[in-house]
């Protein structure tokens, strides 16, 4: 997956001296003058905007700022000697960058009311219009998809994940449990098939380039065959939401997730070749099976053989069948003898041994 670049928005910080919110291009506050501590916290604007000025889109295309290590004054990233104290800024400490800031959505009608006056404001209004008091942020409601479960939604989801568990534990119990006891072998019964294949017309589906020459073409659809991380011919870009990466220098890139869905042709088609027909079947009781006569036309061949047995057995009142396919060990069985049973939890037989 391709992360396509949309732009820049320029984030904003807040004073620990006066509380004022700056612009997170402003290196000091516009307010009381205090420079920007070297741990501050870069934050979004309530009304995010794409830069269009070609300086500060320069600016933020140089990456993470660095803080002098004498002084502490910010610094861009090409610079080599702090503009404040003029120190050496290989002794800096780059800002830290690429931490993921959440959706972006274009602008907003968003107010903030002062609380210390109570007059109205744009959301981007550091400082009040109506008293001069620094304002507080107002946080964008941007919500990701997938997110926006409640808390009941998210506790019920919970319970039900843990009623599941519980539920399957129980199952595992109870198959490893085991129980012996005896049994009187009180029935007999057999089971024993041929599958036929025929040869003749077969109804598919796939790729167009993947049908056999010689096929009968039907119709075709155009269907999402892939997806590629760069364009292909006969692909479609499709992105996510956009979000907002800081750059640790005061502003978001804008960036989406992309990729491109690839696009074919998938067609029906018909074609002679050998597949399933109705299988022949014997059944029976007693210690002697036998396989279903065979008798086949030109375009029929014989499939695999397959085979399955039956010991029914009465034990404590109630019965219970074990299966296998081995004939010579069902034949050993005779109707009233005594057998070893082993009982899981579920209460089918695991084994089944004859009493000597």
């Amino acid at each position: 997956m391709a992360r396509k670049e949309l732009g820049y928005v320029e984030l904003e910080w807040t004073c620990p001296n006066c509380k004022t919110r700056n612009p997170g291009l402003t290196k000091t506050c516009q307010s009381c003058g205090a420079p920007q501590p070297v741990d501050v916290e870069f934050q979004s604007k309530a009304d995010e905007q794409l830069l269009q000025e070609e300086a500060k889109i320069q600016q933020a295309a140089k990456g993470p700022d660095i803080h002098c290590g004498f002084c502490g004054a910010r610094n861009a990233a090409d610079a080599v000697i702090c503009s404040q104290c003029g120190g050496d800024l290989k002794q800096g400490k780059a800002r830290q960058a690429g931490k993921e800031l959440g959706g972006f959505r274009e602008g907003t009608s968003t107010k903030i009311k002062c609380p210390h006056c109570a007059a109205e404001n744009p959301a981007n209004a550091q400082i009040c219009s109506g008293c001069g008091a620094p304002l507080n942020a107002v946080e964008k409601q941007v919500q990701a998809a997938g997110k926006g479960l409640s808390k009941g939604c998210l506790v019920a989801l919970g319970i039900a994940g843990l009623l599941v568990l519980i539920g399957v534990c129980s199952l595992l119990g109870l198959s490893m449990k085991k129980t012996d006891m005896t049994g009187i072998l009180n029935g007999m019964e057999w089971k024993r098939e041929i599958a036929i294949e025929v040869y003749g017309p077969v109804e598919k589906s796939d790729w167009r380039d993947n049908v056999p020459s010689g096929a009968i073409m039907g119709s075709c659809s155009d269907r999402v065959r892939g997806t590629s991380s760069s364009y292909v011919p006969n692909s479609v870009e499709v992105c996510g939401e956009p979000y907002k990466v800081d750059k640790g220098n005061g502003v978001a890139e804008v960036v989406q997730d992309c990729e491109y869905e690839v696009h074919d042709d998938y067609c029906d088609y018909t074609i002679n070749e050998w597949h399933g027909d109705d299988p022949l079947v014997a059944t029976g009781s007693g210690p002697n099976a036998t396989w279903p006569p065979v008798t086949l036309s030109s375009d029929q061949r014989e499939g695999r053989r397959s085979e399955n047995y039956s010991l029914i057995f009465k034990a404590n009142g109630d019965q219970y069948r074990y299966e296998t396919q081995d004939y010579a060990y069902y034949r050993q069985a005779v109707i009233g003898s005594e057998w070893k049973l082993t009982v899981n939890g579920l209460g089918s037989v695991v084994s089944a041994e004859p009493l000597k």
